[in-house]
């Protein structure tokens, strides 16, 4: 009989050993699973937030590279507004130079000499 309470001992504390050593398998496998999803959600999080980072720099760019035209299509309309009316000025002072020399004034002492330049920086 005592032999007997002996082998159910054993087994059961074998049996014990067996599950202990299956459910700590089950743990570790749980634990890699978890890791390995967490890494890989990580991973997706990280490939969005830079997708979206580099939609975003694409847009600002973009923006940057249209302000800079706009302005400077402005520059170049104003500039070409000044450059007219310069040469309106210059056209005219010409006009009235050839009229003064038509009407015989030589002398070039008096009359205003006018060459305009635009500088803009």
């Amino acid at each position: 009989r005592d032999f007997q309470n002996l082998t159910v001992a054993i087994q059961a504390w074998w049996h014990g050993q067996l599950v202990r050593q299956a459910l700590w398998q089950a743990v570790n496998s749980v634990l890699s699973i978890q890791a390995w999803w967490r890494r890989a959600v990580a991973r997706q999080r990280e490939e969005r937030r830079l997708q979206a980072l580099s939609a975003y720099l694409r847009l600002e760019r973009a923006s940057v590279i249209l302000q800079a035209h706009a302005r400077m299509w402005n520059a170049r309309t104003q500039y070409k507004k000044y450059q007219k009316a310069a040469h309106t000025i210059q056209n005219g002072w010409w006009k009235i130079r050839e009229l003064r020399a038509l009407a015989g004034h030589h002398n070039t002492e008096d009359a205003m000499d006018l060459n305009i330049k635009i500088i803009i920086g």
